[in-house]
Formats: structure tokens, sequence, C-alpha cells
């Protein structure tokens, strides 16, 4: 799931690509990286289509590694109740929608690619009112 946040210590007029987030922490990220042990605040709306604030301190714990993306990795540090709440909605959902997109894909019943609507005329109606195939 994309999701952007505002990090203190970054550029304030923008939001950085936040992924691998999990309940002890997330990857920010950015071609600046701060300090390692650096305390940061992290804001991000999760469902726009209802919005639902997260806002959590964390602490910078590592950088990137050669083949990663730039950015640092951060540790939440003390979680508060509504911010766990809001970390466990948010995989919920993303769960139950790549649940959805796999039985979509392999539940050929769930289909609906090649299926070709046709009017039906008063004599076909009739015949499938009675169970005739004629």
């Amino acid at each position: 799931m994309p999701l952007s946040a505002a990090v203190s210590g970054l550029d304030p007029r923008s939001t950085t690509p936040v992924s691998d987030l999990s309940e002890t922490g997330c990857f920010v990220h950015t071609d600046e990286p701060l300090d390692i042990g650096s305390t940061i605040e992290l804001r991000f709306n999760a469902f726009p289509e209802e919005p639902v604030l997260f806002h959590s301190q964390g602490r910078v714990v590592r950088h990137a590694v050669d083949g990663e993306p730039s950015g640092m990795g951060v540790e939440f540090v003390e979680l508060s109740d509504s911010a766990r709440d809001v970390l466990h909605k948010i995989f919920l959902r993303d769960e139950a929608y790549r649940q959805s997109r796999r039985l979509a894909k392999t539940d050929d019943a769930l289909r609906t690619h090649g299926l070709v609507a046709r009017v039906l005329d008063d004599d076909d109606e009739d015949d499938a009112g009675n169970g005739d195939e004629s």
C-alpha cells in the first residue's frame, strides 16, 4: 500500500514515500537520510476515502545499503494506542485487498473477461422461463 508521510527534519513542504510498514517501524525513502539515532515525528493519512491520521515519534536506526532505494529505517518509539489502532486498520485493509486480488485471479467464477451480453427476444425469454432449449 503506497503511503507518503511528512517527516520532521526533512523538507516540511513535501511528503516522502514510506514502505515496509510494520508494527515496529517503516522505511522512509529520501535522498537525504537523517543521522542514525535522530528522533523524528512521522505523520501520514491512511485511506484517502476515509482519512485516518497516523502520528508517531520514531528513531532512525539504519541507512539504506547498496541495492536498496535511498532512505532510512525508522523504529517507532512509544506508539500510542490510537497509532497502534491505525496500524492495525491499515494491515487489515491491506490484507483484505490482497485476498480479493488473489481470489479474483484464481476463481474463474469471478472473472468477467470475455463475457458477451446479448438482447433476448421474446422467444428466447419464453424458452428460458420453461427450461426448453430448442
